[in-house]
């Protein structure tokens, strides 16, 4: 049984299950009527998936709700892909495809695309390869753009969040539980610049990271950054951190492509079993949970470059989650207002942080006058008190006077002593003879 067993579509007015092999139910709501009282029936269909979003398409007024669905090769029929709109239950566009091992359903976050990834295999099955057929939905009469250029069989596929770009993961070893995890490389996809008439480019081939272990793809939420990880592994626990819009110089290759690709960071957290970016796209936690293994649980917090923020090793540590981000509760009218006068809110609000600024430092400058002079009174009244104990014990008030004093006379007597003369009279025989006087 696939799970979840029920998917809701991209408005919440229908939700639908997959009758494996025979048809698809879509119910209406909130009664849960199942439209026009019949399910649809596609022979052999394997799975579907719901456009995330209420796609847009070009020459279409009334816009209704999509699904994609696939079926494989029955006998002489080749396998299908299907794009069906709803309530209308009108197949809007569908493609025949040929020596189908299994397929996979990928919707970009907008409905603008839906990648099928497609495995084939070879005329002696003995081999493999992937390609991916890029619907693009939003276009007149949805054509079907193919990147058959993977030599490989891609594990793993990802759209950037509201963008157009793509990355994968593939391996030219055999899939399945291994001993020893296969080697990978990880690809990354983007589409040129558009020409005339072109909504978006085709889809180019932008770069290649050969003899990696990577197996898994985290996009940031609003795009641009992402990290290729490698998770339940033992022998490897790689993030890297990638920028797709990396600011410095482009290469000249990559001239007409819409994307920079720079290598940020690389971190290490063994025994690695998730990673969540936060609902920002600031920050990355990955963490080790006891679920899934007892070695060095915990977790550790990276910024979006791939700094460490945070390190937290903790016995048994489960699961991590971030806090939703609230919805705004500002009208679409009232954003449009902020965003036209943001500088002006800027000055104001820098104004009143500096005067909140200078506000705090003048009350910590205050407090420390004041406890400076709570000092001296304590210093004084101690004072006081010594004196009036000296003169009832009949010592002098300055007890370092006598000292001084002697201190003083010491010194004097040093100066004497080497003002003095000593005179010395050294008499020395230098020359001794003998003379005998006739």
């Amino acid at each position: 049984m696939q799970w979840p067993a029920f998917k809701w579509s991209a408005d919440d007015k229908y939700v639908a299950r997959l009758n494996p092999g025979q048809s698809i139910s879509v119910y209406e709501l909130p009664r849960m009527n199942l439209l026009d009282k019949t399910s649809i029936k596609i022979e052999g269909v394997v799975d579907f998936d719901w456009a995330p979003a209420t796609p847009k398409r070009d020459g279409v007024k009334n816009y209704e709700q999509l699904f994609c669905y696939w079926t494989p090769e029955i006998g002489s029929n080749p396998a299908k892909v299907g794009l069906m709109s709803i309530p209308s239950k009108q197949v809007v566009r569908s493609l025949n495809l040929f020596s189908v091992s299994d397929a996979k359903l990928h919707w970009q976050s907008e409905a603008a695309y839906i990648c099928v990834k497609v495995d084939r295999h070879s005329k002696s099955k003995k081999s493999q390869a992937t390609t991916l057929e890029i619907f693009r939905v939003k276009e007149k009469g949805v054509p079907v753009e193919v990147v058959d250029t993977i030599k490989d069989t891609v594990i793993n596929f990802a759209w950037e969040p509201k963008g157009d770009r793509f990355a994968i993961i593939s391996t030219t070893e055999p899939v399945g539980v291994t001993a020893v995890p296969p080697k990978t490389a990880v690809s990354f996809f983007c589409p040129e610049k558009a020409k005339k008439g072109q909504q978006v480019g085709n889809f180019k081939h932008l770069r290649t990271l050969d003899k990696k272990n990577s197996n898994a793809i985290y996009w940031s939420p609003r795009g641009r950054f992402v990290v290729i990880a490698t998770i339940a592994n033992q022998q490897s626990s790689d993030l890297d951190f990638f920028d797709l819009d990396f600011e410095g110089e482009k290469p000249e290759s990559d001239k007409d492509l819409t994307a920079n690709l720079q290598a940020m960071n690389t971190a290490d957290h063994y025994g690695v079993t998730d990673v969540e970016w936060d609902p920002s796209g600031r920050f990355v936690a990955s963490w080790a949970s006891a679920w899934k293994h007892s070695m060095e649980n915990g977790y550790h917090i990276y910024d979006f470059k791939g700094e460490a923020l945070r390190e937290e090793p903790l016995e048994k540590f489960k699961q991590f989650s971030w806090r939703p981000r609230p919805p705004t509760l500002l009208t679409k009218e009232e954003q449009k207002a902020v965003r036209k006068n943001l500088r002006e809110y800027s000055r104001v609000f820098e104004q009143e942080d500096a005067d909140r600024g200078a506000s705090a430092d003048l009350a910590v400058v205050e407090a420390r006058r004041h406890m400076l002079e709570e000092w001296y009174n304590w210093r004084e009244s101690v004072e006081a008190e010594i004196l009036e104990e000296r003169e009832a014990l009949g010592l002098p008030k300055d007890p370092h006077a006598p000292l001084l004093e002697a201190y003083t006379k010491s010194l004097e007597g040093l100066t004497s002593e080497a003002d003095r003369v000593i005179e010395e009279i050294v008499e020395e025989v230098l020359e001794e003879s003998e003379e005998i006087l006739a």
